[in-house]
Formats: C-alpha cells, structure tokens, sequence
C-alpha cells in the first residue's frame, strides 16, 4: 500500500480517534523541537505532519468506551423481526462510522406488548438516534440515561433469556 509522506490534522485525527483540537495542541508542542520537514504549514495554511511523526500522536491514556441505555415501550404487537428491521432502519439512517446499537425484546407481563432495551455507543448522534425512534413509534415512552456499569446493564436486559442482538455500522 503506498502511505502519503504527510498527514492532515483530520487524518491524524481519524487515525488515532482524537480531536483536531487534541492533534493540533500536540503539533503546537511538537513544532517548537521538531525540523520543519518533518512538520509545517502548506500553502493554503494547514498543517502537514510527515509520517515518521505519527507516534507521537499515539493516545497516551486509554479511551472507555461510553455507552447510553435507551428503552423504550413499542405500543403495538410487533414481533422481533419487525423491531430488528426497524433498528436496522435506524442504524442506517445515522450517519456514524462508530455507531454501535446492542438491544434486546422482551414482552411486558402487564399487557404483553413489546418493551425493548439496549445500550448504545455513538459519538454525536443521539438525539438523531431517538428523532427516528420517536418517528416510527409516535407518542413512544422512553427512558435514556448513561450507562455506569455496563456488564449488570446486559445482566439486566438479558434477565428473561433474551439475546442481546447487535447492530453495527
């Protein structure tokens, strides 16, 4: 595979899943001991970073993945099928490349009408994420918050046997 000799600050960033405002505080850093082969500005005034510089953007603390937990009642006799392929609907509408949706069905006792949990993982597509939701299922009751503790998250969603089906972009 032929490599560019330099990066973009927006190809570091995708790179090493930074901010351009994290990758440009590091090349602000690095400029001031660096040879300005190796980093400087084009012509139209933006950074070029040469490849031998690309681990000194490496993170240096790990990053959690954040998750929130959406359920949400279906007010209707959907079957599993039709809220997989409605989930599916909404996974392709939003326009993420980390959008991760993990949910599972279940059947309230009161009325035996669908009730669906999950927690998702998206970087800023959340109200997208519940504008679409609350357009398939009008008048829909929710509940959304951050996830603290994900592993008694899916011990929860998962108490009456009901697999955890995963949605990724």
């Amino acid at each position: 595979m032929n490599e560019k000799e330099y990066l973009s600050v927006a190809e570091i960033g995708m790179l090493n899943k930074m901010t351009t405002r994290n990758v440009r505080r590091i090349i602000g850093d690095l400029i001031k001991e660096k040879n300005e082969l190796l980093i400087h500005k084009d012509n139209s005034n933006k950074w070029k970073v040469h490849q031998l510089l690309k681990n000194e953007f490496k993170r240096k603390r790990a990053r959690k993945e954040r998750y929130f937990a959406l359920s949400f009642d279906a007010y209707r006799n959907y079957t599993v099928d039709d809220l997989h392929q409605i989930m599916e609907f909404v996974r392709d509408k939003i326009n993420d490349p980390n959008l991760e949706i993990n949910y599972t069905v279940e059947r309230k006792k009161a009325n035996g009408q669908p009730h669906v949990h999950s927690f998702i993982k998206v970087t800023n597509s959340k109200a997208e994420i519940l504008k679409y939701l609350k357009l398939i299922f009008t008048g829909m009751s929710f509940h959304e918050q951050k996830v603290y503790d994900l592993e008694r998250w899916k011990q929860y969603i998962t108490k009456d046997g009901s697999p955890i089906i995963n949605l990724k972009k």
